[in-house]
Formats: structure tokens, sequence, C-alpha cells
């Protein structure tokens, strides 16, 4: 089978979550001996996938708002070009037009559709993602939640969705420690973006009802890109005791996670939500949401609250910190549930989508 990739989200300079498991779902299609993948995209994504065939031409330069016009003009004479069985769009960004192979398209979630993006990539979203759903072949989706989403706010049939779970990189599932950071002793860990979706203003409230305690050490890490112009804006307090690295490697982001005492990710909407399986799968305990994806995919592991409830938050931390019995149970059973997400496994499931489009 010969599968073309619509790459042009892949070269973006901090890739968000959706975009990771997008490139990791194309690795996976890559590395099969009974498939046969074009990417097509910005030559500078070579650098993801050395021994990939890019097809790059009149895609002069990675801006994304000139990859919007790519998509419309030239991504489908490309397809024909290639003589493609598939195009897979990893990130909602079906052709508009009508093309000559099924098309497969990927919907994370429809959080522009509910007003969690802002500025001109909201309107974007909400005009491109649901015209391009109804122009593709098949849906492919990442949790059951997100499938009722796009059926709900998209109008998209049931049957035309196909759930494929993301996976976790095999760095956080193995022993390996990651690479060192400058972090403190103890602390707290949130990895994601600044989106106030991700409810960073309740994770710092949390934290600071938590530290009015006694015999509380522990610092706040907040691991992520800085604000980008499609994110609202939201603003973090300035205080000693919350520390803010940044984007960092994923070896970094695998060391931070194992040396964490908890992980905190109170979201307010996921469509499925790697970070606190990355977590779990580094061994440490989660308090997360029990809301949207998060409480579909965290049954093992976690503590599951309100994400609108600061008090819930930290009372939830609070307890795993203090409670080393259930700290170690979440510990082993977060292990076990993270192990039932690899890579190959969800590699698997999109193939035999892409095999046999609707």
């Amino acid at each position: 089978m010969k599968v073309g990739v619509n790459a042009r989200t892949f070269s973006v300079d901090e890739p968000g979550g959706a975009v990771q498991a997008s490139i990791n779902h194309t690795k996976g299609l890559i590395k099969r001996s009974d498939t046969d993948v074009v990417l097509f995209g910005h030559e500078s994504i070579s650098s993801l996938f050395p021994e990939a065939t890019i097809e790059s031409s009149f895609y002069p330069t990675p801006s994304q708002g000139y990859g919007l016009l790519w998509e419309r003009i030239i991504l489908p004479q490309q397809t024909s070009k290639h003589d493609v069985d598939v195009l897979f769009c990893p990130n909602g960004n079906a052709p508009v037009t009508e093309i000559e192979c099924p098309v497969v398209m990927c919907i994370h979630d429809v959080n522009a559709a509910k007003g969690w993006s802002s500025g001109v990539h909201q309107m974007y979203r909400r005009v491109a993602v649901p015209h391009g759903a109804k122009k593709a072949d098949t849906i492919v989706t990442v949790s059951q939640f997100s499938k009722s989403e796009i059926t709900n706010h998209l109008d998209i049939p049931a049957e035309k969705i196909e759930v494929v779970y993301n996976g976790i990189n095999q760095l956080y599932l193995s022993e390996d420690s990651g690479t060192s950071l400058e972090l403190p002793d103890d602390y707290i860990l949130f990895v994601g973006s600044m989106n106030p979706r991700k409810n960073i203003r309740r994770v710092i409230e949390s934290f600071v009802k938590l530290k009015k305690g006694p015999d509380i050490t522990h610092k706040l890490v907040i691991i992520g890109p800085n604000n980008k112009t499609i994110f609202k804006n939201v603003d973090i307090a300035e205080r000693d005791d919350i520390v803010t690295p940044g984007f960092v490697t994923e070896q970094e982001l695998k060391y931070a996670y194992k040396n964490a005492s908890v992980f905190v990710f109170p979201s307010l909407y996921e469509g499925f939500g790697l970070p606190p399986l990355e977590a779990l799968a580094s061994g440490t305990p989660v308090v997360a949401s029990n809301t949207t994806s998060l409480g579909e995919i965290l049954n093992k592991g976690s503590l599951l609250v309100n994400p609108k409830e600061s008090d819930e938050i930290a009372s939830a931390i609070l307890q795993v910190l203090e409670d080393e019995t259930l700290r170690s149970k979440l510990k082993a059973e977060g292990k076990e549930l993270a192990a039932e997400y690899t890579w190959e496994k969800a590699s698997q499931q999109l193939y035999a989508v892409l095999n046999n489009p609707k």
C-alpha cells in the first residue's frame, strides 16, 4: 500500500501533543515493510524522517501560512503525481477539494469548535476542520470521548469514525533515567502549554493552598512551550517556589517525570492526554481530571478529581504526598496501564484503517 501523508504541521518549531502523536504515527507507518510512505511537506522535516521519501516541490518556506495555501492548491496535485492509494491527514488538515484517492483524516479533538483556542487559529479550525471532515472518507480519532465530540459538534456519523488510541514513546516505558535537568529536590510537576484549557490557573491555586499547610517543602515545576499567539493569555504569579524551565528535550522530560513526587494534570478538555500516561510510564503517580478523555483513559494509577475545584486538586496531591502505601499502589498500577499504550499497537490499528477506508 502506498500512503501519502500531509506533513504540513510537522515543520512547526515546538510541536504540541497532537503534532507529536502524528509524527509518531507516521514513523510507525514508515517502519512497515508492507507500506510505501510519501511525505508531502517542507524539506525541513527530513531531520525527523531521514530515511523517508519527502515531496517538497513548491514548498519553499516552512511558514504555516504558506502551508495552508499549499494544502489547497499543490497537495491535491502531488497526490495524483505520486499515485498514492490513500492520503493520511493527521492533524485535521484534509484538502478542501476532491482528490483522486481516499482521504483518512485524524481529528484529535474539537477544542477550537468549543472555544478553547483563540484568534485566527480558532477561526480557521472552526471552518476548515468541519469541511475537511465531511470531505474525508474516514475520520480517525484518539478516544471514545473525541468520537462522541466529533459526532455531536461536527455532525459526522459515528460509523464514519474509527478510534485509534495514541501510544507512548518507549523512552518513558524503559528504565532509562533521562538527561539530568536542574530541578528542585522535591517537586510537583505539570507538563503542558499555557492554553487556558490546560487549567494552569487552578494548578497554581491548588499549589498555593497546599503550601499553606505544614511541612510541604515541594516546589511546583511547570514544563512546556512559552505562550503562543494562538492561545489566550494566562498570567502566572511570580513566586520563588514555582519553577518554569520552559520547553525541554524528551530525555530531559523523562528525567523530570521520573523524579517528580506527583504529576498534576487537571485539564478542562483533552482529546487524549499524553503527559499523564508518560508520567505513569515513568513511575510517577498522577492527579488528573475525571472529565473528558482523561476519565476514560486513566482508569489506573491516578487519583481523578473535579478540575474546577482547586481544593479537591490540592487534597488529592496531599494524599499522594503523605500516603506512601497509596503512592506505591498508584506507581505499580500506572506502569501496568501505560504499558498497554504502545506506538506499535497504534500503528497496526492505523494501518488497518488506511488499508480499508470507508
